[in-house]
């Protein structure tokens, strides 16, 4: 494999990935009909609305921003006419890491020389991936900044993965855990956390090294929860559930660029964070996946384990400075609302309990989506207001 070249990005700057089910507006079942909503909306490769692993997913990405807003504006605009082509045809977008009741005979692989790749070498593994998340990518302005920023990002993984979770219900049951999506898309041989991989000529050697054994094609197959994408100049966030809401959207790319920031400041003013040991790291990823908020993670040094929703709470405080500099106080905010009201994961098992099945649970993360959408889409833009016909189906 030739040198990885990166190219420098901005500082502050952010983008955003969210991946989303394809469903029966009817039934809330999954609907391979992908293609037919790429075709509606005029996609186009390497466009904002492409195609993903299942012919029942699609994903929005944003371009760089400077602010959480304009990227979590521009999704919302994406959405809305994505949202549009599925009420047409009698369809709905679900956004959450896992649908409650669907299994993997709903979901057909899009087939391509890639996806064909991965299908086959990670068998039944392969077709259990029926999940969709979020990715946030966060610039860098310094190559030999990548690395030392995706591991100290990795470190906090926790805190975005349990505010995102949103993944109890997989294949009709509950699963025990806040994020059963982690405990997949871990499976797979290039994907969790990353190894101790520590400066860029060591990720290029680690690189090349997988190329040798037949692992990997190119560096984009490695897909650690938090990885270097070279061709961006960024190091990418890859831990959270896909969110619900627009809302729960922004606060994870709050969370991911003020973290970010934060780092950068620690590496300008010449301090060092202590590291956390690995197991530790995999103990806490683990812990934030089955518990959510409810979690005891294990903090650097001597300590004994902390709740975690304590140190989301310090977090907040450090991060405050920050998030107003960069503009997303407000998103930022919203994990006080989570703390309180609760995650994805908790309402839906708060409606379980409550007597509702799996089909009301679906049709209520449709309804979440949609009411989002209102709310952050423009109201002298909205024509049409394909959200209040989504919210009819509950």
């Amino acid at each position: 494999m030739a040198p990885l070249s990166f190219t420098p990005s901005g500082r502050g700057t952010l983008g955003l990935e969210w991946e989303l089910f394809v469903t029966d507006a009817a039934t809330g079942g999954l609907a391979p009909r992908a293609s037919d909503l790429l075709d509606a909306v005029g996609a186009v490769p390497d466009g904002p609305i492409v195609g993903e692993y299942l012919t029942t997913m699609v994903e929005l990405v944003s371009g760089v921003h400077a602010t959480v807003e304009d990227a979590v504006g521009e999704l919302a605009g994406h959405l809305r006419r994505l949202s549009e082509a599925a009420h047409a045809r009698g369809l709905a977008v679900l956004a959450a890491g896992t649908h409650p009741f669907a299994t993997a005979s709903d979901a057909p692989v899009k087939r391509s020389e890639q996806y064909d790749v991965v299908a086959e070498r990670n068998a039944w593994w392969g077709r259990q991936m029926l999940i969709c998340g979020v990715h946030v990518h966060v610039g860098v302005p310094d190559r030999d900044w990548a690395l030392p920023l995706t591991h100290f990002l990795a470190e906090r993984a926790p805190i975005l993965l349990a505010l995102s979770a949103s993944s109890p219900f997989f294949a009709g049951e509950d699963t025990g855990f806040a994020s059963q999506r982690t405990m997949l898309f871990q499976q797979l041989p290039t994907n969790g956390l990353p190894p101790a991989v520590h400066d860029w000529p060591a990720f290029e050697r680690y690189a090349a090294d997988l190329q040798r054994a037949g692992m990997v094609r190119r560096a984009t197959e490695i897909r650690w929860d938090v990885r270097p994408a070279p061709r961006f100049g960024t190091v990418e966030v890859r831990v959270a559930d896909a969110t619900p809401t627009l809302d729960e959207l922004a606060c994870v790319g709050a969370w991911a660029q003020c973290l970010t920031e934060w780092f950068y400041r620690q590496l300008d003013a010449g301090a060092r964070t202590e590291p956390l040991a690995p197991w530790f790291v995999r103990e806490n990823k683990w812990r934030a996946a089955r518990y959510g908020l409810d979690a005891a993670v294990i903090p650097a040094g001597p300590g004994a384990p902390v709740a975690l929703r304590d140190e989301i709470g310090r977090w907040l405080g450090d991060l405050a400075p920050v998030a107003a500099e960069l503009g997303c106080t407000d998103a930022l905010a919203v994990t006080t609302r989570l703390l309180a009201s609760g995650t994805s994961a908790e309402r839906q098992r708060a409606r379980a309990a409550s007597g509702a099945d799996l089909a009301t649970l679906t049709r209520a993360l449709v309804a979440e989506t949609a009411a989002s959408l209102r709310t952050h889409f423009p109201a002298a833009l909205r024509t049409g207001d394909p959200a209040g016909a989504l919210d009819a189906s509950r």
